[in-house]
């Protein structure tokens, strides 16, 4: 017959693990919650402070002007991401900087929105061929070697730009900056990874 002391410590036992939290359980939700963010209006966006490079995907339903700083952990502007007027739906890296840092977000906005934060393996793939709207962030399959070209177009009215990005998520060149349209072919720099593009209207992009 078990004695009076081992059947305390059965007790015990048995009562803390009743008691504490799944371990899995906690760390999914976590996850889950710091993930997608939703809003309407102007608002500081606080996250989880980090300086690792990555994307952020937004949407925004209003009729005025719409745009997203991120701020340091002392509460200065350091990255403005988007600046659009009325709808807006992109995507856009942020902490691609050697001084890039992120505490929170800054949003001025008088519709509803979402942002949701993502490592920069989740951009969308780099085809040969590839065309979009607006701003995007694209990932080719390997690190670029060697002499390539990119014939790129954007038929948009407003600011154009598309930078090379490394494999660490940092700025490596930047391929144009131009206002309204723009044709033209252009180097890919050896060591680039991703391309990130800002624009105000369609574009394409053909790596050769």
């Amino acid at each position: 017959m078990p004695s009076l002391r081992a059947l305390t410590a059965l007790a015990v036992l048995v009562s803390t693990a009743l008691l504490a939290p799944p371990a899995q359980a906690a760390t999914t939700a976590e996850t889950s919650a710091a993930t997608t963010y939703r809003g309407e209006g102007d608002q500081v966006l606080r996250i989880r402070a980090t300086t690792k490079p990555g994307i952020m995907k937004i949407t925004h339903d209003g009729e005025g002007y719409f745009s997203v700083w991120t701020l340091k952990s002392n509460g200065k502007e350091n990255d403005l991401l988007v600046s659009a007027g009325e709808l807006y739906k992109g995507t856009v890296a942020y902490n691609t900087s050697a001084s890039g840092s992120t505490a929170a977000l800054k949003i001025s906005a008088d519709g509803v929105w979402t942002v949701q934060l993502l490592p920069f393996s989740k951009a969308r793939s780099w085809s040969i061929t590839t065309r979009g709207s607006g701003d995007d962030v694209l990932r080719l399959a390997k690190t670029s070697v060697g002499l390539r070209t990119l014939r790129i177009r954007h038929t948009g009215e407003g600011y154009f730009s598309v930078w090379a990005v490394n494999a660490n998520g940092r700025l490596h060149d930047l391929l144009v900056s131009e206002t309204d349209a723009y044709s033209g072919s252009v180097p890919l720099p050896a060591g680039t990874r991703y391309a990130v593009v800002k624009a105000s209207g369609p574009w394409s992009i053909v790596r050769r």
